[in-house]
C-alpha cells in the first residue's frame, strides 16, 4: 500500500469513528426532552432487542459507494469504512439506545432464545449512499415489535446535502442521517413504552 493510500485509509477510518461518535453524542442530547417518559420506563424495566440490521450485499462492503447515475455506482478503493456497515450501524444504535431509553436492558442480535424480549427493533437499510447530485441518502424500513402486540412498521428517509468529491462531507452527511434514524427509533420506543 503506498503512502497516499495508507493516509486516505487512515483518514476514512478516523472519519468513520468520528461519525460514530457524532451519532452517539447527537442522540444523547435528546435525553432531557424525554425525561418525563423515561421516568415511567425506569420504574418498569423492559428489555429491548436490537437487530437484525439487514443491508443489501452491494452496500455491505468496506468501500464507500457513490452513485454516478441513477443506476450506476462506483466503489472508492481509497476510502473505506472501518468495518462492515451492518455491524457498524448495529453498534452505533446499540451505544445510543440505552441512554435514550434510560435503561441498560438493550441487547444486540443475535440473542439467546431464552431471553425474554419486550420490544424487538429491526432495521432494513434499503439505501445508504451518496447520489450523483452529492446528496446523502438513507432509506430504511424499520419495525418495533412489542411482546404480544402488533408491530409498528415504518419507512424512514433522509436526504442531506453532501458532496461528490469531499469524503469528509460525505461521511458527515451519512452520519447525520443515521443520527436521525436513531432518534426516530428512540422516540418511537419511548412512545410505545408509556
Amino acid at each position: 500500500m503506498n503512502v497516499k493510500s495508507e493516509n486516505s485509509f487512515k483518514l476514512i477510518r478516523l472519519l468513520a469513528l468520528t461519525a460514530l461518535s457524532t451519532l452517539v453524542t447527537a442522540c444523547a442530547h435528546d435525553v432531557g426532552l424525554k425525561q418525563d417518559k423515561n421516568t415511567a420506563i425506569k420504574s418498569k424495566e423492559v428489555t429491548v432487542s436490537l437487530g437484525p440490521i439487514r443491508i443489501p450485499e452491494y452496500l455491505n462492503r468496506p468501500q464507500m459507494l457513490i452513485a454516478i447515475s441513477d443506476n450506476q455506482y462506483t466503489l472508492s478503493e481509497e476510502h473505506r469504512w472501518a468495518e462492515k456497515l451492518d455491524q457498524n450501524i448495529l453498534l452505533a444504535l446499540y451505544q445510543v439506545l440505552p441512554s435514550q431509553l434510560n435503561t441498560d436492558h438493550v441487547i444486540r442480535y443475535p440473542w439467546s432464545q431464552r431471553q425474554d424480549i419486550d420490544y424487538q427493533v429491526s432495521v432494513d437499510i434499503l439505501e445508504l449512499m451518496i447520489d450523483a447530485q452529492g446528496q446523502s441518502q438513507l432509506i430504511a424500513q424499520w419495525s418495533i415489535k412489542p411482546k404480544e402486540k402488533p408491530s409498528l412498521d415504518k419507512r424512514f428517509e433522509c436526504h442531506i446535502p453532501a458532496s461528490t468529491s469531499d469524503y469528509a462531507l460525505m461521511v458527515k452527511a451519512q452520519s447525520q442521517c443515521l443520527t436521525q434514524l436513531g432518534q426516530v427509533l428512540a422516540n418511537s420506543l419511548n412512545d410505545l413504552m408509556i
